[in-house]
């Protein structure tokens, strides 16, 4: 059986999340045109070094990677949908925080996930004449496995 990767165990921990509608589609890397659909992004992430006692170059025991969460939902000139967007995206940043307060968390394959927190507000990162694709950005600190 193949291991089910870091982003992989990261999407379905987003699905447990009553505000995400699980008939969605729920991408990786990828997310289409149609509004609703959710996906998870890998994002560039900063690997974190130090010099062990025969000088060599290895890895930190804590080290932190990027994600990014978005969505395409439906936009325009309507306040009211555009305020229920950010409004959703609020509950999602609220979900995840109450999952970081409870250490409830996604079983990474490399390492002990110790805090997921949202590290940029929601915001539409492209937008059309009817729909936009709103994200937000998310830190997912762990011990790596010795």
């Amino acid at each position: 059986m193949a291991t089910v990767n870091n982003i992989e165990q990261l999407r379905i921990w987003f699905r447990t999340c009553t505000d995400i509608v699980a008939k969605n589609r729920f991408g990786v890397n990828h997310i289409s045109e149609k509004a609703v659909e959710y996906a998870i992004y890998s994002s560039p992430s900063t690997l974190n070094y130090r010099e062990n006692v025969l000088g060599e170059r290895v890895l930190t025991d804590i080290q932190t990677e990027n994600y990014i969460f978005a969505s395409k939902e439906n936009y325009g000139a309507d306040v009211e949908q555009n305020l229920s967007v950010l409004g959703w995206y609020q509950d999602i940043i609220t979900w995840i925080i109450q999952q970081n307060n409870t250490g409830n968390f996604p079983t990474m394959e490399n390492g002990k996930v110790l805090s997921i927190l949202p590290t940029l507000t929601a915001y539409p990162a492209e937008v059309g004449s009817s729909i936009a694709k709103y994200q937000i950005q998310i830190a997912v600190r762990y011990r790596i496995n010795q």
